[in-house]
């Protein structure tokens, strides 16, 4: 672990730097107008004042925005105010929205004065609508709900020095200086769309503000990084395989940044030829954005790569097992669920000493030459009659096969150990793909335990609002084999 101790700055101090040293450097593009330092600072100190008439310090503010350049001047009047900002999806079904407000219980309300516009609204939000907690937040400065494997929404408490630290670190590796541009595509409500608005503003670089029709559509997002040509651009591994399927063609002097989910030898073999360099990044939302980076270099050796500064990473137990995390970038907690806090944050003794650490529930294990290869969540790994199976090794395998753009397997009737079995899911190519066909395939890759017992093939899987395949869904829906 580097020891790089934290920066005692807010957000809005690191923008507020720039916005003086160099005010009519862009900070932003977006909707095809710039945005500069000072005119971004502007509008973040007048929806602060606006915010400190509504809230007091220490408050939580909800945000609901479509746009980015909103977003990121949600975030910086929040910290200027001293509260802490809780990021909406709009793709968020009605209930699990009202249960995240409920549990949240935030004191006011940030909107778009209009779709896509950086102009904020700023309401009260009503006890009569949803009881309002007493402001206790001013250290934090987000909150970021997560559902996990479980199903069940967690507010992560993520403090100013956490997010600033870890801001620091992704500044090094894998890396962004002053003058270079990032782009903004992720959803605002997955927690590492804060990488894309806010570590090019502490730098004095540029956020390349993608429309919104990029986020779903590769022929729009093709045409924007064509004519914006971002020096960073980061997204899912299932992002980038619907780009590939599309036939996008790269972005040869660019840096892609893939994370989220793991990276296959198969992804990677098709992204490096159509980049400048690929990076395989991994963290949970209670790290705070990301924990570490690997450079990929080789497309057969994916690992987790070096911890970034200021974060440390072991396994539990050494050779195999649970990845644990600490360092400065470390969440505080859950929101009001002390004891799931406890369970996963602890002191362990690391290679630095005792230290407070997060408890991941991925497994991995350490290569020969000292690399963690990811191998998938530990609730992701099953006792089919009496043999262990990866999940994650199950999917990459059927990702292998040069028809499947994409695929996910599942665990049915856990709770009754004689008729547990795997249901796989897969996107084919426009050449389409059989399950007698995958099942010739995983024959000669799995064993007998591992192979799925019901294959479907699905035009696309569905997704989770920060962009990640819904398993808990798919484990829900009928698993009859159909080509």
């Amino acid at each position: 672990m580097t020891a790089t101790p934290p920066l005692p700055t807010t957000i809005w101090d690191a923008v507020l730097a720039h916005a003086r040293r160099t005010p009519e450097v862009t900070a932003m593009h977006a909707d095809g107008r710039d945005i500069g330092y000072r005119e971004l600072i502007d509008r973040a100190g007048h929806t602060a004042a606006l915010l400190r008439e509504v809230c007091p310090a220490g408050s939580l503010v909800a945000l609901e925005a479509t746009g980015h350049a909103a977003a990121a001047v949600a975030v910086l009047a929040a910290a200027r105010a001293g509260c802490a900002v809780l990021p909406l999806s709009a793709a968020d079904p009605p209930h699990r929205r009202e249960r995240v407000l409920r549990h949240a219980a935030p004191a006011g309300l940030l909107r778009e004065a209009a779709p896509g516009e950086a102009d904020l609204t700023v309401h009260c939000l009503s006890e009569a609508a949803f009881p309002t907690r007493a402001p206790d937040l001013t250290d934090i400065a987000y909150v970021m709900y997560t559902s996990g494997s479980t199903g069940e929404p967690k507010g992560v408490l993520v403090p100013h020095t956490a997010l600033s630290d870890r801001l620091r670190g992704l500044a090094a590796r894998p890396g962004l200086t002053a003058g270079e541009s990032m782009a903004a595509v992720t959803a605002l409500s997955f927690d590492i769309v804060m990488a894309e608005l806010l570590l090019p503003l502490t730098l004095g670089a540029r956020v390349e503000v993608a429309p919104a029709e990029a986020r779903i559509d590769p022929e729009s997002f093709a045409d924007f990084v064509g004519r914006r040509r971002p020096d960073v651009v980061q997204a899912t591994p299932s992002f980038w395989r619907l780009l590939l399927a599309w036939g996008w063609k790269g972005l040869p002097d660019g840096r892609l940044w893939c994370g989220g989910e793991a990276l296959t030898t198969s992804l990677a073999e098709q992204l490096l030829p159509r980049c400048a360099q690929l990076w395989n990044l991994y963290g949970p939302t209670e790290a705070t954005i990301w924990a570490s980076a690997d450079h990929v270099r080789d497309p057969a050796r994916v690992g987790l790569g070096e911890p970034l500064p200021g974060s440390g990473m072991f396994l539990d137990p050494p050779g195999e097992g649970e990845v644990v995390l600490y360092g400065h970038g470390l969440a505080d907690g859950y929101l009001d669920a002390p004891q799931a806090t406890l369970r996963r944050f602890l002191t362990l003794d690391t290679p630095d000493g005792p230290r407070r650490c997060y408890r991941t529930g991925d497994r991995a294990r350490a290569r020969p030459d000292g690399v963690l290869e990811f191998l998938g969540r530990d609730d992701a790994q099953v006792k089919l009659r009496g043999h262990r199976v990866e999940l994650g090794a199950v999917e990459a395998a059927l990702e292998e096969h040069p028809d499947v753009v994409e695929a996910a397997a599942v665990v049915r009737e856990a709770e009754r150990p004689e008729r547990t079995h795997i249901s796989a899911y897969v996107v084919a190519s426009s050449v389409g793909v059989s399950p007698r066909t995958l099942r010739a395939w995983l024959a000669e890759r799995l064993p007998a335990a591992a192979r799925p017992a019901t294959i479907v093939e699905r035009p696309a899987l569905p997704r989770t609002a920060a962009g990640k395949i819904d398993r808990v869904r798919l484990a829900a829906e009928p698993a009859e084999d159909r080509t």
